[in-house]
């Protein structure tokens, strides 16, 4: 049997439906975090895996800046003569028209190589190129993805304090030391340490008790993870004065969920919806 709602209620009934629907979408999201600052907003390599550049490129990162970002995560490779490129993996193959390991080639070499890309002639970038492209660099910040950097070298201590003194040089020159955040290891931390970088260091692993312990007693900044890897222990790095750094979300869903976990850094791959989320978008910036 059928029921006929009358028009009335029925008219009510949408209005306190589009009232509900209303009052969800002006949820806020809070971007203060525990130790008192901002959630920081880093693009992931960019402005993120869906941009129409290819990521860790200039072409990239310096939208991110525009739109209202806090700066971006790029990750790092060297070449045999330690210039400090921007490029995921330690292979060229497949994303590039060059091919082998950025390793066992030059700058001179890499620098010739274009991306397989929407528009021509996007080269391969080193971070030095970078740096000295983006007006107003000392006020933006980078953590340097250093998980990915290639084992496959006969002596992996001695390609680590190569890889880690010339980050060292670069972060000298430009004055950036204290912006430029490092991801990786505990082995390779532990190095940047015996060396004397003072980067931020962010130990790229999971949040359990044994791990925000272990970082704590080796002084490390915080930890560089992924919403996997949390294990409902943010609030516990807080306390031992670790900072977390999320890796990557790629929609509004779980950009808000990167701010529920309480997150201090947010390495995301959908900058323009988080920075909507906290009112930093900036709303005049034409995106290229």
């Amino acid at each position: 049997m059928l029921f006929k709602i009358p028009i009335k209620y029925g008219l009510l009934a949408c209005v306190a439906l589009s009232f509900l629907a209303q009052c969800k979408e002006k949820t806020h999201y809070t971007d203060d975090t525990y130790f008192g600052s901002k959630v920081m907003v880093l693009g992931h390599r960019g402005m993120g895996e869906l941009y129409r550049m290819p990521g860790n490129t200039y072409e990239a990162i310096y939208p991110v800046m525009g739109i209202g970002g806090d700066g971006a995560e790029v990750d790092v490779q060297m070449t045999r003569d330690s210039v400090l490129v921007l490029f995921h993996d330690h292979l060229l193959d497949g994303r590039t028209t060059c091919g082998g390991k950025v390793y066992d080639q030059t700058w001179a070499e890499i620098k010739q190589c274009k991306y397989y890309a929407l528009e021509n002639n996007i080269f391969v970038n080193s971070v030095d190129e970078l740096f000295s492209s983006l007006p107003n660099l000392n006020n933006w910040y980078f953590s340097f993805d250093c998980s990915k950097v290639d084992n496959d070298v006969s002596d992996i201590d001695a390609y680590r304090g190569q890889y880690l003194r010339a980050i060292k040089r670069l972060c000298e020159k430009y004055n950036m030391s204290n912006n430029v955040f490092l991801e990786g290891s505990d082995s390779l931390l532990v190095k940047a340490q015996e060396l004397g970088l003072t980067n931020k260091l962010f130990y790229f692993s999971g949040l359990t008790a044994s791990t925000i312990d272990y970082a704590a007693s080796r002084h490390f900044f915080g930890f560089s993870t992924s919403f996997q890897w949390l294990y409902d222990n943010v609030d516990l790095a807080h306390q031992k004065g670790l900072y977390v750094m999320l890796w990557s979300p790629n929609n509004d869903a779980q950009n808000k969920e990167a701010l529920n976990q309480k997150a201090d850094i947010i390495q995301t791959d959908d900058p323009i919806d988080l920075l909507r989320l906290l009112n930093r978008y900036n709303y005049d910036y034409i995106i290229p």
